[in-house]
């Protein structure tokens, strides 16, 4: 039998990926013909657009070969061209942009090659709540983990005034995620441009999650981008990760791109040839299609803030406190004073009704009164599902 402690002890230090064990209960439920109404993991029911799914269909080849480590010219040159039009910008495709197989590997990847294990600059500032894998990515790199409880009461924006000097001079990177998940929260370009100059002046490097980007209801604010705020100086000190799965519809497909400082692109290049990390040509070839098309993904949106609507109004009437949000497609709520902890308000949930939340800790330590709703079922379901628990309430079967 293998002996555990003779592997990579980073590795085993990990904790599980929250959201996997919910899929453990929700099979056992089923199996006992209990309808499940699942609201955890970040995967929408709406079907990929027709058109990228015969971009696909149509470009896999009779001969199959290795893809280009970059990302082919046609896409580089698409996510320029989005860049262009979505945030009035020059990406060089040769130089700025490497392909990625959706964000969560890039994120993942990403300090390998930021981090030095000679250097003292190895502490990686995540946010809480924030994406479990910021965190993982830094340990499995060697990195020093420094979570920053981000507060309800400045909207849950980073304040880099938080940061003692002295933790500053030993920080190699901070990950940012705007339009946030698990909150739903926005940034304004004031408070990126005040982010941005503390990072230059402890040489900082930005890690820009904004894979919820063009995640935004028409005719709200448009969020912007640390590529705009940086753009003047040559991307310096800023990587912004995006990707296509919830963009478009596309979290199986796992494409999506990472634009920045061009030597770090370089670097980051390099490492992936390694790694062996290319994306398939076929599934480039249809991420091209979805990078040049707005119109599908405003229509997502229309979607997602009518989900929004029906949940905003369920909660007023039941007097359950969420944060307010024309972003992303996640309802980051307060557990009601009822309940101890966000797992037995989420417990209490499943058990009375069959609908999955997830609890605010497996986004950080600090958000044990907190549980988010991923808007993913349909809107039809949605209302069912709120039907029966307003049922539930009313009958005093689930306590608010």
């Amino acid at each position: 039998m293998a002996n555990l402690n003779e592997f990579n002890s980073w590795l085993l230090s990990l904790n599980p990926f929250g959201l996997t064990k919910n899929e453990e209960i929700k099979s056992k439920l089923e199996a006992q013909k209990i309808e499940v109404f699942d609201f955890t993991l970040g995967d929408p029911k709406e079907p990929t657009p027709s058109f990228i799914k015969k971009a696909l269909i149509e470009n896999i080849d009779d001969i199959s070969q290795y893809p280009s480590n970059m990302g082919s010219a046609l896409l580089t040159k698409s996510c320029s061209n989005w860049a262009k039009r979505r945030l009035s910008i020059e990406l060089n495709p040769d130089q700025h942009i490497i392909s990625s197989n959706g964000s969560k590997e890039a994120v993942f990847h990403i300090p390998q090659v930021l981090l030095n294990s000679a250097s003292d600059k190895r502490i990686v500032i995540f946010p809480e709540p924030g994406y479990p894998v910021y965190k993982a990515g830094t340990i499995l790199a060697g990195g020093i983990p420094y979570a920053n409880p981000l507060k309800k009461s400045k909207n849950y924006v980073f304040d880099p005034s938080e940061i003692p000097n002295e933790i500053a001079k030993k920080i190699a990177a901070v990950w940012l995620c705007y339009p946030h998940n698990p909150t739903g929260a926005i940034i304004s370009k004031n408070q990126m441009e005040n982010i941005y100059e503390w990072a230059l002046n402890h040489n900082i490097f930005i890690l820009s999650d904004e894979c919820y980007l063009d995640m935004y209801y028409e005719g709200q604010e448009i969020p912007p981008s640390f590529l705009e705020i940086s753009y003047k100086n040559n991307f310096k000190n800023v990587l912004s990760f995006f990707s296509l799965s919830k963009r478009s519809g596309m979290t199986g497909y796992r494409s999506g791109f990472v634009a920045g400082e061009k030597e770090v692109i370089s670097l980051f290049a390099k490492y992936r040839l390694n790694v062996g990390l290319g994306t398939p040509d076929f599934i480039q070839k249809a991420a091209v299609a979805a990078w040049d098309d707005t119109e599908h993904v405003v229509e997502r949106s229309r979607i997602f803030a009518n989900k929004r609507k029906v949940i905003d109004q369920f909660f007023a009437k039941n007097k359950i406190s969420a944060l307010p949000s024309n972003a992303t497609f996640y309802v980051w709520g307060d557990v009601p004073n009822t309940y101890q902890t966000d797992k037995e308000f989420s417990d209490a949930l499943l058990n009375a009704t069959g609908i999955m939340v997830t609890p605010g800790s497996v986004f950080g330590e600090s958000c044990s009164r907190n549980f988010r709703m991923a808007l993913v079922p349909t809107v039809e379901k949605i209302q069912e599902c709120l039907q029966k628990w307003q049922l539930k309430i009313d009958s005093g079967e689930f306590k608010l």
